[in-house]
């Protein structure tokens, strides 16, 4: 994994834990691993990181409803 990538990960943890997990960034990154984000996220790094933090946020929404994925929000 590159240092963008990595660096942008991070961002997306943060982004994630703030908005669903109370601030919690360990639960965010077992949540975004556990439920195949991450690999997404990773694998087409080249699009994603090139849209913003709302469109990131229903991005992540609607996949976690899909999933049943349980929110903290």
């Amino acid at each position: 994994m590159t240092v963008e990538i990595m660096e942008y990960m991070v961002w997306v943890i943060e982004v994630a834990a703030q908005e669903f997990f109370g601030g919690d960034k360990n639960i965010t990154y077992n949540t975004l691993k556990n439920s195949g984000l991450w690999d997404i996220y990773v694998e087409h790094y080249d699009v994603q990181h090139t849209l913003g933090k709302e469109y990131l946020v229903e991005e992540m929404r609607e996949y976690f409803r899909t999933k049943g994925v349980g929110l903290r929000c």
